[in-house]
């Protein structure tokens, strides 16, 4: 639990003046195709008019974090919806983000919101590997990410460009995690994986799936819904959920990364952010995206405040959103065992500093 702020907003009341009248400004970094009919079902619900900028799979959060950054004199925008929680860290550290509270996120477990409540977790996806199945067996692959270091695996694997998305948090926090078990070992097994020559991809996650369906790598990093939009396209593609460290290491199991909301410092409709804020961190929003194409995962202290209170929730999937595919049912991901335990808020102190040592060691990054 964190110690409420009196000067944090909370929840509130509609003002008096029409719903009409009303409006909030989001930026979203998270899928459109999902985030478009969650936010048309709450402006349908409150009459408040949202105005939504979205990123592109190219520019992901790092151009909207820009944005909210070169904003910070006269902000524009009142909540950031990321698609994870790592850029959002990094604007809470510069104070680009505000805290905020509501008695539904209180309940929230620490790894699901950001120090003094300045952001708040989304229902996470998790980091794997994905692989062809009719290529590369199972028990043939790395089983932490420690052992990309090892010269076995030279050439074969691929990741998207860490300097930005879920990419950067992971290599980020792993990182930390490394350096925090032994001082010193980040950087040793930074040079091994490096010397492996990964093929570092500029287009994302979803090109990391991509090369691996074309042939150009046995196995790569990436997200489980970039996966799941492969399986639903056809590829023959399957995935497992890669440790961090041995398994042994208590905490050191598969990442889930959460997406994220925050309020905006100086959010210039700041009633109607709050009521947004509250709409996207209830339990709907977590069931919608479970249930959507991006087969997000539950998270236990939510789902189950969720359930008890289902009896006073009669909200319907919103109109026109995607739903998880039947082809990539026999794929889900629906829990992980010792999850990966990793701090956003601490990680974001030292992101620069990894990232620069990541690019030095390991090169640019390209596609082809």
């Amino acid at each position: 639990m964190f110690a409420c702020d009196p000067t944090q907003p909370e929840e509130s009341n509609p003002p008096s003046q029409p719903a009409s009248a009303r409006e909030v400004v989001i930026y979203v970094s998270t899928d459109g195709a999902i985030a478009r009919p969650i936010l048309d079902a709450f402006e349908e619900a409150t009459g408040i008019h949202v105005r939504a900028r979205y990123d592109s799979e190219n520019s992901k959060v790092s151009a909207l974090a820009a944005m909210i950054r070169s904003e910070r004199a006269a902000p524009r925008a009142d909540v950031f919806w990321s698609g994870e929680c790592f850029a959002v860290a990094e604007l809470a550290r510069a104070g680009l983000v505000q805290p905020w509270r509501s008695a539904r996120v209180d309940g929230y477990p620490a790894s699901m919101r950001g120090n003094a409540g300045r952001w708040y977790g989304l229902a996470p996806r998790a980091r794997v590997l994905v692989y062809d199945p009719e290529r590369t067996k199972v028990e043939s692959l790395p089983k932490s990410m420690m052992e990309l270091a090892d010269p076995v695996w030279a050439g074969r694997f691929a990741l998207a460009d860490p300097r930005f998305g879920t990419t950067r948090g992971h290599i980020v926090s792993f990182a930390e995690s490394r350096d925090a078990r032994e001082k010193g070992s980040w950087l040793r097994w930074l040079a091994g994986f490096c010397a492996n020559s990964p093929k570092v991809l500029v287009s994302g996650n979803a090109a990391v799936v991509d090369a691996v369906v074309r042939q150009e790598a046995d196995f790569g990093l990436t997200d489980s819904d970039d996966v799941y939009a492969a399986l639903a396209d056809g590829s023959s593609v399957a995935m497992i959920p890669i440790r961090q460290f041995p398994v042994g290491e208590s905490g050191g199991g598969p990442m889930l990364i959460p997406g994220s909301a925050a309020m905006i410092a100086g959010a210039p409709h700041p009633a109607e952010a709050s009521e947004l804020m509250s709409f996207l961190l209830g339990g709907d929003v977590f069931q919608w995206m479970q249930d959507s194409r991006s087969g997000n995962l539950g998270v236990e202290e939510i789902d189950a405040r969720a359930a008890a209170g289902a009896a006073q929730r009669s909200a319907p999937m919103p109109t026109g959103l995607p739903i998880f595919p039947a082809t990539a049912a026999g794929a889900r991901i629906n829990r992980v065992d010792d999850p990966f335990e990793f701090d956003p808020d601490h990680s974001a102190q030292h992101a620069e500093r990894i990232i620069a040592e990541f690019m030095t060691h390991c090169g640019g990054a390209k596609d082809g």
